[in-house]
């Protein structure tokens, strides 16, 4: 258990790297979802957002007792988030760099759909109950399940409403085009390390959408602490260094790509640019 103190920043990357050596099952969302909030509050103390969500399991624990099926337990979820602890969907501030951080979103009680959604997910997977992020693009959506095997597909954005075909495609034209068609894929469960991914890809897309080079870059760099194998990680941070100038590190990134990337024209591309970067450099 940490103490009642605020995290160091090397102590909360050391904790966000020791989740890249880990099996995806093992990794605690709302444990990685806190050090990535201290990499922009280090003032802030982790233990006081951990006793808040102890306090709305076991909340949700006694509204549950009798939750059985897949939409009681939905109602549930949506009674003690809203109801007990005003936490809501609000997206006003989507642009805002801060909005997505989950310290932030636990003190105003509103935030956007992909923070919100991982606290329902964790705090549905406290009551060990089955349910899965999908990877469905654009909006976080969960998939919540029963004992009896019913299965629904839930909007925590939207405070936990139910979303059929037709919600489901229409979500989907609004976030990828009027042409887009629901596909099996969309239905698939994310792994915890892809929710992570998910999550602070829409943080460095806020910091691009302001000309943050740096920010994003540092996302980046964070991202490949708990995702090391995502190679084309390695390459976006050597292609973001090279444009800050640092040619030593960009090196340092194309080459962890180069290595790691399979047999492709992107990774002889970069392969010749990294021959001229080291050139450049001696």
């Amino acid at each position: 258990m940490v103490g009642m103190t605020s995290l160091s920043l090397s102590e909360a990357r050391r904790r966000l790297a020791h989740l890249g050596g880990l099996p995806d099952a093992a990794i605690d969302l709302i444990e990685a979802g806190l050090m990535l909030a201290c990499l922009d509050h280090p003032s802030r103390n982790p233990e006081r957002y951990r006793t808040l969500l102890d306090d709305m399991a076991g909340t949700l624990r006694q509204a549950a007792a009798r939750a059985e099926t897949a939409e009681e337990r939905s109602a549930a979820l949506a009674g003690v988030l809203i109801g007990r602890f005003g936490l809501v969907g609000d997206d006003r501030d989507e642009d805002s760099l801060d909005s997505a951080n989950l310290m932030q979103v636990l003190d105003r009680r509103r935030g956007p759909a992909n923070t919100l959604g991982l606290i329902w997910l964790h705090l549905g997977r406290q009551q060990g109950w089955p349910v899965e992020p999908l990877a469905f693009p654009g909006h976080f959506l969960l998939r919540l399940s029963d004992a009896h095997g019913r299965r629904i597909i839930i909007d925590p954005f939207w405070g936990g409403r139910q979303c059929d075909a037709s919600g489901l495609r229409d979500l989907l034209k609004t976030a990828a085009g009027l042409g887009a068609e629901l596909e099996p894929a969309h239905y698939a469960a994310q792994s915890n390390r892809d929710v992570l991914l998910r999550l602070q890809t829409a943080v460095k897309m806020r910091y691009l959408r302001h000309a943050e080079l740096g920010p994003a870059l540092q996302t980046v760099e964070t991202m490949l602490l708990f995702a090391p194998d995502q190679i084309g990680l390695w390459r976006e941070a050597g292609l973001m260094h090279l444009r800050q100038g640092n040619l030593r590190a960009a090196v340092a990134a194309l080459e962890q790509f180069v290595t790691k990337a399979p047999n492709s024209a992107t990774r002889h591309r970069t392969s010749v640019l990294l021959q001229d970067l080291k050139t450049r450099l001696t």
